[in-house]
């Protein structure tokens, strides 16, 4: 039912995407082991399809669909003799509405109305630079969405300091509002946001606050709050860091995250396009207890032909607090974009 939905709902919105005003990405990838840990495997992370337009004098719409694959069971076997199950699976292809917003573009700042993106990490994402590799810590961890449905304010002051103010369902983009309760997040930048298009540097404040009903007699409340900074240098450099703790009165627990990254231009090689690039981030699931963490770093280069091709082969290991390190996989990621 979800994909005839969603079907339905991408042919009614394709001749919007017909025109000016498109654009996207593929994410493509070759994985060593895969996620079973028995064989290699080509498969495409991601698809976006993006459409945005000037509708009238300060106002614009922006559209973006997601498309990824999902794995779904088509059968399940039970062999009584033996006490073996067998279950076959297949791929099929989720097609969702990511962004779907007016941008009301004010003398006092832009008014966001729609489902949009959201203003926990989208900074931090563009800092790391990689997304095409992997996401930013607090999305790989689920600690918020990218994007969801509601009302934004965001608004430039002194053409340096950034603030971004937004009110949301609070269960993303990709799922149904479940309580009667909202997502309250901010975010304050100073400096250059998007480090990967020109030098510069930024540090900045984010922060969400939802409560939620753990019981149906109780009323608790999870927060979200991230210090970040990034700085590149002349295109050659981009280095960038972030401190996260997620807290939860419900289940009385604290998150933490440590994450620091780089970027660097290798020079003097002709005709060749190269970057090195790694990460390594410390994640703490509960800070309450004793040797539950992991330390997760990747490392790698970026070859671009041109810039709307990237190729990155990459390695990743994980490294468990309380265990050997462990190598997670030998990754070659692709980015096309158009």
């Amino acid at each position: 039912m979800k994909i005839t939905i969603a079907v339905v709902l991408s042919c009614l919105l394709f001749p919007l995407y017909a025109g000016d005003g498109i654009s996207g990405m593929v994410y493509y990838k070759w994985v060593y082991p895969n996620q079973e840990g028995e064989f290699n495997e080509f498969s495409v992370d991601r698809i976006y399809v993006t459409y945005e337009k000037q509708l009238w004098e300060g106002i614009k719409v922006k559209l973006i669909t997601d498309i990824k694959p999902l794995d779904m069971v088509t059968a399940v076997n039970v062999n009584f003799e033996d006490s073996t199950t067998t279950i076959k699976s297949s791929k099929i292809w989720a097609v969702r509405q990511k962004n779907a917003y007016l941008d009301y573009k004010t003398g006092a700042g832009n008014l966001l109305i729609g489902m949009q993106g959201m203003n926990l990490f989208n900074v931090i994402k563009d800092n790391w630079g990689y997304r095409f590799l992997a996401k930013s810590s607090m999305n790989e961890h689920k600690w918020a969405s990218s994007a969801d449905f509601g009302l934004g304010y965001k608004v430039t002051v002194a053409g340096k300091a950034h603030l971004h103010f937004t009110v949301t369902n609070g269960t993303g983009f990709d799922k149904k509002e479940s309580d009667k309760y909202k997502k309250i997040a901010a975010q304050a930048v100073y400096g250059t946001k998007k480090l990967g298009m020109k030098p510069g540097f930024n540090v900045g404040l984010a922060g969400t606050m939802e409560p939620y009903e753990p019981t149906d007699t109780t009323t608790a409340t999870k927060t979200v709050m991230a210090v970040f900074g990034g700085l590149t240098l002349k295109s050659t450099i981009r280095v960038g860091g972030e401190f996260d703790r997620e807290m939860d009165n419900g289940e009385d627990i604290t998150r933490q995250i440590i994450a620091a990254y780089f970027d660097l231009r290798v020079r003097g090689i002709p005709r060749l396009n190269i970057n090195i690039f790694g990460r390594a981030e410390s994640y703490d699931p509960d800070l309450g207890t004793a040797e539950d963490g992991e330390l997760i770093m990747m490392i790698g280069a970026k070859i671009f032909p041109i810039k709307a091709f990237n190729i990155a082969p990459n390695l990743r290991y994980s490294i468990p607090e309380a265990g050997d390190s462990d190598v997670t996989a030998l990754q070659l990621n692709f980015e096309f974009k158009y």
